[in-house]
């Protein structure tokens, strides 16, 4: 008689546990890394965002950035759309203003923000009057967008608690300062 070799119920179910406990830690590996690759992609997009508005500001000429100076006001905020209505027709407010970016826990809306401040009053330094350093201004644009899974939050004004937020500075004068 011959003795038939099999895997006994015992050892099925063991194996079974093995590869569901391995499924599991895999699984939750793969949605880890699908969550992070959302943020990875949200602020790559926003920086994009940010760093867009920052080069067609400091593309300006100085009297249109002057402009955009006095019409936000020292220490003051502007959204993008604003400042196409203080400009009217020498500002164009860039086609990613306010954009819905659709991610996997659905629409995410970007606000870019516009912050001016005197580069004197940003630093705590003095600064004589009619001084080259007189005229520099810093203008920090920032967006802010949904944290993951809190798509449906407004996020004009930034909440640290629902809200990401990623900045960039530029600081440049609010006069044409070559002499020709």
């Amino acid at each position: 008689m011959r003795k038939t070799k099999a895997f006994t119920l015992i050892e099925v179910m063991i194996s079974i546990f093995i590869f569901t406990t391995a499924m599991l830690g895999y699984m939750s590996f793969h949605a880890h890394s699908m969550s992070v690759l959302f943020d990875n992609e949200s602020a790559q997009f926003a920086h994009s965002l940010a760093f867009n508005l920052i080069e067609e500001l400091n593309a300006m000429n100085a009297k249109d950035f002057k402009a955009v100076v006095e019409a936000i006001g020292e220490g003051g905020t502007a959204t993008d759309t604003l400042l196409s209505n203080y400009l009217g027709n020498t500002y164009h407010t860039s086609p990613f203003n306010l954009v819905k970016f659709e991610g996997s826990s659905g629409a995410y809306q970007f606000y870019r923000v516009i912050e001016v401040t005197k580069y004197a009053t940003a630093t705590h330094t003095s600064v004589p009057e009619n001084s080259f350093k007189s005229t520099l201004y810093e203008v920090n644009v920032s967006v802010h967008w949904p944290k993951h899974g809190k798509g449906a939050e407004n996020c004009e004004t930034y909440n640290e608690t629902k809200c990401n937020r990623i900045s960039i500075p530029l600081v440049r004068p609010n006069q044409n300062t070559y002499k020709r």
